[in-house]
């Protein structure tokens, strides 16, 4: 049986359609949809039917299923047993992190790391975030959470801070507050994307609630830039805020550590000697920067 047949049919299981397939195969439309009219014929029966929402699996299908994620997982057994017999790390590894994470935080070290592994292509995936090692949209995952559902392995690596900044803009002709008092008269954004920092956004709306809410943000890149703007007083994580000595950190002692950064790997991608680079490297990096990443 054509093993990508079957890769091909995970995916469309997987994302419940042939574009989402597509798009995490790199293919088309057309072609995942030829792919499983293939396998079906192969096999004489249909796996999936049309539903209200997408694709539903047949009976026939979810029993395949099981059968084709045994392959997959027997797949990447097998890479994993070729590729470790190599001295070398080499090959490609994709990196799930967020979007702040990557390019405040870790681009900066990538230089050296690229130049000491130059047979390794590192394909940084900030989204969709965090992407998932088991469905292979990443080999190794940087996330505020363990290994969940996806039995993967790793460990915590550091935790991130989070302060109140201004611009001296804003503060040029008013003191800046330091009790919760003197919050009063002073503008405040605040975060718009509830759902996603629903711890951060209590802390940071019970610290400023004798202040004025003036805006929200759903993005961390657009509070920084309405900080630098001058527009009013933000929490921001202080990787960020302190990579711009402009800024001034507001009520030093107010600091929210809520986020732990747990680096994890699929237990048979682990060992592959370009990811085992790639997992040492961030950890490394963390250690290093843990006072910097924790305010």
């Amino acid at each position: 049986m054509d093993w990508d047949l079957c890769r091909t049919f995970v995916a469309v299981a997987e994302t419940g359609s042939f574009t989402g397939a597509a798009r995490r195969l790199r293919s088309s439309h057309p072609t995942v949809s030829r792919k499983i009219a293939a396998l079906e014929s192969q096999l004489g029966t249909k796996l999936l039917a049309r539903a209200a929402d997408g694709l539903a699996l047949t009976a026939q299908g979810r029993a395949f299923r099981e059968h084709a994620e045994a392959m997959a997982a027997a797949a990447l057994r097998a890479e994993t047993a070729v590729s470790a017999r190599g001295r070398k790390a080499r090959g490609t590894v994709k990196l799930s992190i967020g979007a702040t994470l990557a390019s405040h935080w870790l681009m900066p070290h990538l230089p050296a790391f690229l130049r000491a592994h130059d047979h390794i292509e590192l394909e940084i995936i900030t989204y969709p975030y965090p992407a998932s090692v088991r469905r292979r949209e990443a080999d190794v995952v940087l996330r505020p959470f363990d290994s969940g559902e996806e039995n993967l392995v790793g460990r915590k690596i550091g935790r991130l801070g989070t302060g109140f900044y201004a611009s001296p803009r804003y503060a040029a002709g008013r003191p800046l507050p330091e009790k919760p008092a003197a919050w009063k008269g002073h503008s405040v954004i605040g975060f718009a994307d509830r759902a996603s920092n629903a711890q951060l956004a209590r802390w940071s709306d019970a610290v400023t609630r004798q202040g004025t809410i003036v805006m929200r943000c759903s993005s961390q890149g657009d509070m920084l830039a309405a900080v630098r703007a001058g527009i009013g007083i933000s929490a921001l994580s202080c990787f960020v805020a302190e990579s711009y000595p402009d800024l001034l950190r507001v009520a030093p002692q107010k600091l929210a550590s809520v986020a732990d950064l747990w680096l994890l790997a699929h237990p048979d991608l682990v060992d592959l000697p370009a990811v085992r680079a790639v997992v040492d490297f961030v950890a490394e990096c963390a250690r290093r920067d843990r006072a910097r990443l924790r305010g």
